[in-house]
C-alpha cells in the first residue's frame, strides 16, 4: 500500500487532512519539533487525535526531531513512550543518538528519519538503517536519477516530499543554524524542556532568514549574481508515476504552517492524483490546471509567511 500523508499543524488541520484522503498525519508536539507552538500540538491534542483516527483505519506520526540536550534525554523518551501507548504509529527523529535509544526500547515502532537529518547519499541511508530507522524522507533536492541510484539497494522504505527544489540552494535542512546568530532566549516549560527560542534544532523557531534578500561581495565589491540561499520548493505532480514506480512507499504533504482551508484541498488533490495513478493511470495532465492553482496558493502563503518570519529577525537584532 503507497501511503498519503498530510500535516497536523492544528488539532484542526490534522483532522481535515485525514477527513480529505490522507492515510495518516504527522504532528508535532510543542517545543519539540522545529515548529512555532502555533504550529504544534499539546499532548493532549495529540492523545486525542490518535483516539479519533485509530477507529477510522487511519494513523498518526509524531515529528519529535529537534536535537535533545543529555538533561532533556528523559524527557525525550517519557514522550515518545507516551505516543506509542496512546497508539502512535510512528515518530519522526533527527538525532542518531535518539534513534538508537527509541529502537532499543520501542523495537516494533516505525522510526523516520526526518528531513532536518540532512541525508546526503545512500551512505547515510545504511547509517540510519543500521541505528534502526526503518522510514528515510528522500531528500527533495534528489531527482528520480537518485532515486533510481538507492532502489532495492537500501532495505527501508521510502517517504517521498509532495514538493520539490526547482533550483539547488546552498543550505540543506536540519545542518543550518543560521538563526541562532540572530537571537537565543532559554524559555524553559514546566517540564524543564528549554525551547531555545531562535533555534529550530533546540525546539525554538526559525527565523527563515536564508529566504531574506542577500547582498554577495567580492574583494568588497557586491556581486552581480548574488546566489539564493535557500531554493524555493515547488508541489510535485510530474513525478508521481515514476516515484511510484520507484518503489517510494509514503508520500508525504509539508505544510503545518498553512492555512487549514489551502492543506484541505492540497490533500483532497493529492488523493486523486494519487488513486488515479494507482489505478494504472501514468498521464496526469488532466491534473495540471488545479495543480497550478494549488502551487500559486501555497506560493503566496509561503511568502507572507516568510516575510513575517524575517520581519521578526530584524526586530530581533534592531
Amino acid at each position: 500500500m503507497v501511503a498519503l500523508m498530510g500535516p497536523g499543524g492544528t488539532l484542526e488541520m490534522a483532522v481535515t487532512a485525514l477527513e480529505r484522503g490522507c492515510d495518516s498525519v504527522f504532528v508535532g508536539p510543542k517545543g519539540w519539533s522545529r515548529r512555532p507552538a502555533s504550529d504544534e500540538l499539546d499532548d493532549m491534542e495529540i492523545e486525542e487525535l490518535i483516539a479519533w483516527s485509530r477507529p477510522k483505519g487511519k494513523d498518526v506520526r509524531v515529528a519529535i526531531n529537534v536535537m535533545p540536550s543529555p538533561q532533556e534525554i528523559p524527557t525525550f523518551l517519557a514522550k515518545i513512550e507516551r505516543y506509542a501507548a496512546w497508539g502512535a504509529a510512528g515518530v519522526m527523529i533527527c538525532d542518531p543518538g535518539c534513534i538508537d535509544l527509541v529502537r532499543q526500547r520501542f523495537p516494533d515502532l516505525d522510526i523516520h528519519v526526518s528531513v532536518t537529518a540532512g541525508v546526503f547519499n545512500s551512505e547515510d541511508i545504511y547509517f540510519y538503517r543500521a541505528l534502526g530507522a526503518n522510514i528515510v524522507v528522500i531528500p527533495y533536492r534528489w531527482g528520480t536519477a537518485e532515486l533510481e541510484q538507492i532502489r532495492d539497494q537500501t532495505g527501508i522504505k521510502l517517504e517521498a516530499f509532495m514538493f520539490q527544489a526547482v533550483k539547488r540552494g546552498r543550505i540543506c535542512p536540519g545542518r543550518c543554524y543560521s538563526s541562532s546568530y540572530f537571537q537565543i532566549n532559554h524559555q524553559k516549560d514546566a517540564a524543564g524542556k528549554d525551547h531555545f527560542v531562535g533555534s529550530a534544532s533546540k525546539g525554538g523557531s526559525c527565523y527563515r532568514i536564508c529566504r531574506a534578500k542577500w547582498d554577495l561581495s567580492v574583494d568588497q565589491e557586491r556581486h552581480a549574481d548574488t546566489p539564493d540561499l535557500k531554493a524555493t520548493p515547488e508541489l510535485l505532480l510530474w513525478e508521481m508515476p515514476e516515484y511510484i514506480k520507484l518503489g517510494v512507499d509514503r508520500f508525504k504533504i509539508p505544510g503545518r504552517e498553512r492555512s487549514v482551508p489551502l492543506v484541505g484541498d492540497i490533500c483532497g488533490f493529492y488523493r486523486q492524483v494519487l488513486d488515479h495513478v494507482l489505478a494504472g493511470n501514468d498521464d496526469v495532465s488532466p491534473f495540471a490546471e488545479e495543480w497550478h492553482e494549488m502551487r500559486d496558493r501555497w506560493a503566496r502563503e509561503r511568502g507572507r509567511r516568510d516575510d513575517a518570519r524575517i520581519g521578526d529577525a530584524q526586530a530581533a537584532v534592531g
